[in-house]
């Protein structure tokens, strides 16, 4: 069957991109892993055997990627027919639906686990208050697409592998046309929906929760957010692909070799906000508006200035850092350390240190 040499040449653009933004979503990827490696190491095992399936996937995924990308464009030199190697799906159907499906999947399922958490103890604190407990619907709705989603992929991925090539994939006039575009249809809506659904629900929780503390709302405010759009983003990634194919496009290989990449930096994203950095110029900023802002914040009476304190926490210690103490009477505080006990006459410096250790309590002026 002849190939266009339009379609060749549009297709290879489009292998080159896909490429280029899988290797970029592939480092980024790698970054939140190490961030994930070295800020949670007491996460639930289940955590992180997530964490680190979906990254040796698409490690492999990324792998697969570079061999289909050199096969069809590197090694189609010299040969005599070119465009056959170009045209060819290679591993595709696994690097495409499958691996979109199972990345996919796995971060909906997740969060379907966490809504489902969310869902019970909000039943339990609502038993304590009224006979009515919140309903669970969404989280099962969640599960039920993100499977129904998985089996779609799956599908899809025999229809690319029984396609051979772009182009008969694509062609609208074959007969396994019509199951190309439902496999595909379905799997990228169902994915559109699941994570619309996500979007919605997860915010819905964590603003039910309410702590009741500012600092903490502020916190939830911004997770909600994130939520939000990350939930948006991946949802965009899947209607493009299949408005793209549907559109007998060859550009629809775009988002299609990079969805998979999507949803797992959105999964690791939503994990690693829990991280903060130490006297950044962020926190700086949040520490100080909440300092104003805040009517129980240590201040001295004396200065205009005000300060917070600062808890530290390491293995065997604990770190009060108390700011702007004002000087006390004599005696001032009694520090008992082992057996020893002695008494300290006047704290009169405007700071003070307090070690807590396991078995002592220390004040350093």
């Amino acid at each position: 069957m002849p190939v266009d040499q339009g379609f060749i040449r549009n297709l290879g653009r489009d292998l080159v991109l896909a490429a280029y933004l899988n290797w970029g979503l592939m480092g980024i990827l790698a970054i939140q892993i190490y961030a994930y490696y070295i800020a949670f190491p007491k996460d639930r095992l289940l955590a992180k055997i997530l964490v680190y399936t979906v990254f040796l996937f698409e490690l492999v995924q990324t792998g697969i990627v570079s061999h289909d990308v050199y096969a069809a464009l590197a090694s189609s030199i010299g040969v005599e027919d070119p465009l056959s190697m170009v045209n060819d799906i290679y591993n595709h159907w696994f690097t495409i639906p499958v691996a979109g499906g199972f990345t996919g999947g796995i971060g909906q399922l997740f969060f379907a686990y966490r809504i489902w958490m969310m869902t019970q103890s909000s039943a339990a604190a609502a038993l304590q208050i009224t006979s009515k407990s919140p309903s669970k619907g969404p989280p099962v709705i969640i599960a039920t697409l993100a499977v129904a989603s998985l089996v779609s992929a799956l599908i899809a991925a025999a229809t690319f592998f029984r396609a051979k090539t772009f182009s008969l994939l694509l062609n609208q006039e074959d007969v396994g046309a019509f199951e190309s575009l439902a496999s595909i249809g379905v799997w990228n809506g169902i994915g559109a929906i699941c994570d619309i659904v996500i979007a919605l629900s997860m915010p819905y929780y964590l603003m039910r929760h309410g702590t009741g503390l500012p600092t903490t709302h502020v916190m939830v405010v911004k997770l909600v957010r994130l939520i939000i759009e990350t939930g948006i983003l991946t949802a965009i990634v899947a209607i493009l692909h299949l408005c793209l194919y549907f559109g007998n496009d060859s550009a629809f290989i775009i988002p299609g070799l990079t969805v998979s990449k999507v949803y797992a930096n959105t999964m690791l994203v939503l994990l690693n906000n829990r991280m903060e950095i130490v006297a950044g110029r962020r926190r700086t900023q949040e520490e100080s508006h909440d300092s104003l802002n805040s009517p129980t914040a240590f201040r001295n009476p004396a200065t205009s200035s005000r300060q917070r304190s600062t808890i530290m926490v390491s293995n065997d210690r604990l770190t009060f850092r108390l700011n702007d103490i004002p000087p006390l009477p004599k005696p001032a505080l009694l520090s008992k350390t082992g057996s020893r006990d002695r008494e300290i006459d006047s704290i009169s410096s405007k700071s003070a240190i307090v070690y807590v250790h396991k078995t002592s309590v220390q004040v350093v002026c």
